[in-house]
């Protein structure tokens, strides 16, 4: 019996579990496929070898940062110097570039490495053209070390860009990359040389300027007069005028002059304008900015006066109407004595018209506001007719009973009555004249004060309630249509009301009556 851990050495196969033999046909494919197994393991582990080495490689790159043409990029490199790793990436440099660090230092894993182009730049000055290449940082220095001397107010240009000698060099590759996009051009890579620029300078010359009563001499680089103006900040204004023209080109030793407008302010027709002008007067100013004046239209100030800087000229529109104005003529009353008609009665034989009376006015009117009237003439269109009131003269001698007896009187009147002593008719009693009334009479009951012009003096009458009284007397506020009745100073009666009185007969001469009563007081 043979081991149960052991082979058979012949066939090769590896043994069988134990209670299974393995099948011959199967232990014979097995055995067949022995050498492919070796095979591969060798080639996969080459794949390894070449993938590690790969690795490797990768990892091992030393990575430097390179700033160029204000561009920055991570370049990776296992060359030893700066120089070696800038020529594998291709990066296009001349002798002139400068480069820091320099191309001969070793190469470290993360350095920054500044990279500065020469530019090649052709100046061009009076119409000589130089060319140069150059790591100078500004403009100014650039032209120094092309031989060209040079002053801040020279013009230099780029194209169409202009530059400053202070302006950095890398302004003036972006002016020409930015005009060259604009253009449909590409920048160049890294790999290529910059296009060459072409630098333009133009010599300031001196010229002297006039302005006014100002003069300026100084130098410029401008093609034209009016730019050598705008650049220098010198202000033109279209009414002003400048000899030689705008347009005229610059040479060395120019001079110009400015005769300076002067600003004004028109107010006409409801407008403001605001203008200049080199106008002599106000007429020729208003001439010049078309403003036509009427015939009795006019100026403030006067058309003659010279025109001054910032002058306000206001043009007055006069325009003249004629109005007709018209009033009433107030008639007049009329009174006519009718010996027909009683004493105290009216009666209207004409009750009358007020007139009219007409004028005719020039009215002047400035900037649509009156100003003055004048009358041209008046007259009476229509004259007044007076109101004519005829009273009676006649007198009617007439009875009346009274408590006292019968009495006959001539005319009866309403007044106003009120009563009064010696103590309240406003004397003190030391006063020489206290209790004394204006006819001369001992003030007492059955006195009168009246107003002279309505009822004369010394007029009997009779007072319902009183009884018989003479006018004798005269007061202040006794006036018109009032009588204030005297009392003793010890029996005064309070009156105060409207009564009916009677003068009593025979009637005053004519002369003395009072025909046509005063309407004053007025009864309530």
């Amino acid at each position: 019996m043979s081991d149960m851990h052991g082979s058979d050495s012949a066939s090769g196969t590896r043994p069988a579990r134990k209670g299974r033999p393995m099948p011959p046909r199967l232990a014979a494919i097995l055995g067949g496929l022995y050498p492919h197994r070796r095979s591969l393991a060798a080639l996969a582990g080459l794949i390894v070898l070449v993938g590690a080495m790969a690795l490797g490689y990768l990892l091992t790159l030393r990575p430097i940062w390179v700033e160029i043409d204000g561009r920055t990029l991570l370049v990776r490199s296992h060359l030893a110097t700066v120089g070696d790793a800038l020529q594998e990436a291709r990066i296009w440099l001349q002798p002139e570039d400068h480069i820091d660090p320099p191309p001969s230092t070793p190469l470290r894993p993360g350095m920054h490495v500044q990279v500065q182009r020469a530019r090649t730049l052709t100046v061009v000055v009076d119409g000589e053209a130089k060319t140069v290449r150059t790591v100078a940082q500004k403009i100014g220095d650039v032209l120094s070390e092309a031989g060209v001397k040079w002053i801040p107010e020279d013009r230099i240009t780029i194209g169409s860009v202009r530059l400053t000698g202070d302006d950095p060099v890398y302004a003036a590759l972006q002016a020409s990359s930015r005009a060259a996009s604009s253009r449909g051009g590409r920048p160049a890579s890294l790999s290529q040389a910059p296009a060459p620029l072409q630098l333009e300078v133009q010599r300031a010359v001196p010229i002297s300027v006039q302005d006014g009563k100002t003069p300026y001499t100084f130098l410029t680089a401008a093609s034209t007069l009016g730019e050598a103006l705008l650049e220098k900040g010198i202000t033109i204004y279209a009414a002003d005028r400048v000899q030689p023209g705008l347009d005229t080109p610059i040479t060395a030793g120019l001079h110009a002059y400015i005769d300076r407008s002067r600003p004004v302010t028109i107010l006409a027709d409801g407008q403001i304008r605001q203008t200049r002008t080199r106008a002599a007067t106000v007429a020729d100013l208003l001439k010049e900015e078309g403003v036509q004046l009427g015939p009795e239209d006019f100026a403030r100030p006067a058309l003659t006066d010279r025109v001054t800087p910032e002058m306000r000229v206001t043009v007055v529109r006069v325009r003249e109407r004629e109005l007709t104005e018209q009033e009433s003529i107030p008639y007049q009353e009329e009174f006519r004595a009718d010996p027909e008609l009683e004493i105290d009665h009216q009666r209207i034989d004409n009750y009358g018209s007020p007139g009219i009376l007409k004028r005719s006015l020039k009215v002047r009117y400035e900037n649509d506001v009156e100003v003055s009237r004048t009358l041209d003439r008046e007259w009476v269109e229509r004259p007044p007719m007076n109101r004519i009131v005829s009273y009676g003269t006649k007198i009617v001698l007439r009875q009346l009973d009274t408590p006292d007896g019968p009495i006959t009187y001539w005319r009866k009147m309403r007044v106003l009555i009120t009563a009064y002593t010696a103590a309240t008719s406003g004397k003190t009693r030391d006063h020489p004249e206290y209790g004394i009334t204006r006819v001369g009479w001992v003030a007492r009951k059955g006195l009168v004060a009246v107003d002279p012009r309505v009822i004369p003096m010394f007029t009997k009458m009779y007072v319902p309630g009183y009884g018989q009284g003479i006018a004798a007397d005269t007061g202040g506020m006794i006036l018109g249509m009032h009588i204030d009745l005297c009392y003793d100073e010890d029996n005064l009666v309070d009156w105060w009301k409207w009564e009916d009185i009677y003068l009593l007969a025979p009637p005053p001469p004519a002369s003395q009556i009072t025909w046509i009563l005063p309407t004053y007081p007025r009864e309530r």
